[in-house]
């Protein structure tokens, strides 16, 4: 094989993303250091995908929150880029500052923190996998769109509103926030050598790539907007409630975090990824549609409802990704692909859960 195209720390590699970003990176023969939890992680990953070994070496990381918990990393490898996609995602989370929003925030200072120290002259962007939750008002009034949200706008929701309130999804989007904050201050505080790039995807759905060994182990977003529809969850559409309604593929956030570590003008912006509109009813129309052999297994709901009553969220400013990545074969898949594929992932993986 040639010579890499360059060096790539990669956290939180077996994730729902992140193996995705991995596969673009080995398409494109890069050298990941990848980390995980424990070497258990790393077989699954590469039994999984056996011709990824000769890209991949892997990086131990068991707590992410650690003080100096990457400075290892470092010591052994120089690189050209990072990408942090390592951070928490649980909506049914009780204790919400210590599971969702210390993890997050922590480890992803923890992490810019290494870089600086020891990223070395080699390193020449950190590319922070963010949400569009950092920028969405917490306190929006979802019954008239406002303004489209751009770049420039910052979610208002604070940690005592989540805690106090015992909000796994306002502590979720609290951690995105503060989390992105952290690294923002950081760079303006100590002027690292390296620039800084934040992606900001809404809800992310579709096909699986990581070790998805049952039904419960299914990331949370593709099992709250598609697998609850064919798992029984779901029974009256009039009841589902999704906590954003907006949604972005997977494979375009992927696309997109490996397009940001080498697009000049990238550096120093936030990049908002949304493809379209997202609702119970127009991902049971796609299901329906497309696997009509499913529909004892989906309720139908009300087909030319499309967005529940009453609900008419604000929209967003796209602009930005397709200016900075649209020449590169960046584009938004539809919603009707993406639910597609991620249900026929869904119905591979059953396969083998029975």
């Amino acid at each position: 094989m040639s010579a890499f195209t360059g060096t790539v720390l990669l956290t939180g590699a077996n994730g729902f993303v992140a193996s995705h970003i991995l596969r673009g990176l080995v398409e494109r023969n890069y050298h990941i250091v990848a980390t995980v939890r424990s070497p258990a992680k790393a077989e699954e990953l590469i039994k999984l995908h056996p011709t990824w070994k000769s890209n991949i070496t892997f990086s131990y990381v068991t707590n992410i929150t650690a003080p100096g918990a990457y400075d290892p990393v470092f010591e052994n490898h120089a690189f050209d880029y990072i990408i942090n996609n390592a951070s928490p995602l649980n909506f049914s989370a009780t204790e919400i500052e210590k599971e969702v929003i210390d993890p997050a925030v922590q480890g992803t200072k923890g992490l810019i923190a290494s870089a600086h120290k020891g990223g070395g002259p080699s390193l020449k962007r950190f590319v922070q996998l963010g949400s569009s939750v950092a920028i969405q008002d917490e306190f929006e009034d979802t019954s008239k769109p406002g303004k489209p949200y751009t770049e420039a706008d910052w979610n208002p929701v604070t940690a005592e509103y989540a805690i106090e309130n015992k909000n796994a999804v306002a502590g979720y989007n609290v951690s995105k926030k503060l989390s992105e904050r952290a690294v923002w201050n950081f760079m303006e505080e100590n002027k690292p050598a390296f620039d800084l790039v934040v992606i900001n995807p809404d809800i992310i759905i579709g096909p699986m790539l990581q070790h998805v060994p049952g039904p419960r182990n299914v990331n949370e977003t593709n099992t709250f907007a598609v697998y609850n529809f064919l798992n029984g969850t779901y029974t009256d559409i009039d009841k589902v409630k999704f906590p954003f309604y907006h949604f972005v593929d997977v494979r375009d956030v992927a696309l997109a975090h490996i397009l940001a570590m080498t697009t000049p003008d990238a550096g120093g912006k936030r990049v908002i990824l949304v493809s379209g509109s997202i609702s119970p009813q127009l991902v049971v129309n796609a299901i329906r549609k497309n696997f009509p052999e499913l529909r004892d297994r989906i309720v139908e709901g009300h087909p030319e409802q499309e967005q529940p009553p009453g609900l008419n969220p604000t929209g967003w400013d796209t602009r930005r990704s397709l200016e900075l990545f649209g020449s590169q074969g960046f584009g938004y898949k539809a919603l009707e692909d993406s639910v597609v594929d991620t249900v026929r992932s869904l119905l591979e993986l059953e396969k083998g859960w029975k």
